[in-house]
C-alpha cells in the first residue's frame, strides 16, 4: 500500500526542457496575463500565478485596475476559476480532468529537490519516458515504454480495440538536491495532441504486512466508480443526457506491525484534507486499484504485535 506525499511545485521548480510556456498563447483561448494598470471590462479573463481568473465588475482606472488577482484586496473584482489552471500549471492542480496539451509531446523538466517517487494519472498519449538526473548522471534506468497495453489474445490482438495505458508511478528515486525529473509524455503522430491530466513528486510512504516487506492490505479492497452525468428533464418528458466527470472511490484495510501504528497515524494528519496518489498494490493484476483523492481513516490496535488501518479513499474527478 503506497501513498505519495505531494510536494508543491513552484514555478522555480520548472527547467528550460518544459516545452509548455508559462504563459500559452498557442492555445484556444490564448492565456494572457494579467498586468497591473491595464483596462478590464466585466468578464475579461486573465492568467496570473497558474490559474485563470474572471473580473466581475469593469476596472478602467486606478486603483480598481490595478488590483492583483489572487490577492486579499481582489474580493469583487477578480474571480478565480478553480477548474481552469494554465495549460502549464493542470497536471499539478488537485484535479484529473485539467489537463496539460499540446501537440506531438507534453514535457516538463523539474528540479524538486528531495524526493523519492512520482505518480503520472490521465495520460493520453503513446509513449513514455522518465530520466532523473544530477547534470549528466543518470540516477536511475530512464523509463522507456510504450504506453499501448499488450492484447490477451490473437482475436484482441487483429479485431480488438487495443487500450493505452494512463498510469505510471515511479518509485525508489535516490535522494538528490539536484535530481531534475524529464517527463515526455508523446505521440507516434507528432500532429496528434498529447495530454496529462496529473502528476505529482514527492515521498512514497507505504504500509507493511508485519515482518514482511509487502503490501499489507487485505482481500476485499473495493474499487467503486463515480459518475457525475445527469439528465436535464423538460416539461414535454424530453430529455437531454449532460455527461459527467468520472472518478473512483477505494475502501480498504491493512494490517500493520503494531509498531508502524503511531506513523500510520502521522501520516493520515499529514495527508488530511489533501488529494494524495494512492496505489494499493504494484502487482498488474491491481492495476485499476490506484486514483487520486482526499483520504480519511482510521487506525486500530488490534492486538500486540498487529494494528489495523481502515482507509476511505474519495477519488477526485
Amino acid at each position: 500500500m503506497n501513498i505519495l506525499l505531494p510536494k508543491a511545485i513552484t514555478s522555480a521548480m520548472f527547467g528550460a526542457g518544459t516545452n509548455i510556456p508559462e504563459v500559452d498563447s498557442s492555445i484556444t483561448p490564448a492565456e494572457v496575463q494579467w498586468v497591473s494598470g491595464g483596462s478590464f471590462a466585466k468578464g475579461t479573463r486573465r492568467t496570473l500565478n497558474g490559474y485563470w481568473y474572471e473580473a466581475v465588475q469593469d476596472m478602467t482606472t486606478n486603483p480598481a485596475n490595478t488590483i492583483q488577482p489572487g490577492t486579499a484586496g481582489a474580493e469583487g473584482y477578480w474571480l478565480k476559476d478553480e477548474g481552469a489552471p494554465t495549460n502549464r500549471m493542470a497536471p499539478f492542480d488537485k484535479y484529473l480532468f485539467t489537463k496539460a496539451r499540446r501537440a506531438g509531446s507534453v514535457v516538463y523538466e523539474l528540479t524538486p529537490g528531495f524526493i523519492n517517487g512520482v505518480a503520472i494519472y490521465e495520460m493520453e498519449a503513446d509513449h513514455l519516458n522518465i530520466t532523473v538526473k544530477d547534470g549528466a548522471t543518470d540516477l536511475i534506468t530512464p523509463v522507456d515504454i510504450e504506453l499501448w497495453e499488450q492484447a490477451p489474445g490473437l482475436w484482441e490482438l487483429l479485431f480488438g480495440e487495443l487500450s493505452r495505458g494512463t498510469y505510471y508511478a515511479l518509485k525508489d528515486i535516490p535522494l538528490n538536491p539536484n535530481a531534475k525529473i524529464k517527463i515526455t509524455i508523446s505521440r507516434n503522430n507528432p500532429a496528434v495532441e498529447a495530454a496529462v491530466g496529473f502528476i505529482s513528486v514527492g515521498n512514497w510512504k507505504t504500509l507493511l504486512a508485519p515482518l514482511a516487506q509487502a503490501s499489507g492490505v487485505l482481500y476485499g479492497v473495493e474499487a467503486t466508480t463515480r459518475d457525475y452525468s445527469y439528465s436535464q428533464e423538460y416539461k414535454d418528458g424530453t430529455y437531454i443526457d449532460v455527461e459527467g466527470r468520472k472518478a473512483t472511490d477505494i475502501n480498504l484495510s491493512c494490517v500493520i506491525d503494531a509498531a508502524s501504528a503511531p506513523s500510520a497515524k502521522s501520516l493520515l494528519e499529514q495527508i488530511l484534507g489533501k488529494a494524495v496518489a494512492i496505489e494499493v498494490s504494484e502487482l498488474p493484476r491491481y492495476s485499476h486499484l490506484a486514483t487520486v483523492g482526499k483520504v480519511t481513516g482510521s487506525v486500530r490496535s488490534v492486538n500486540w504485535p498487529t494494528a489495523q488501518v481502515d482507509l476511505q479513499i474519495k477519488g477526485n474527478v
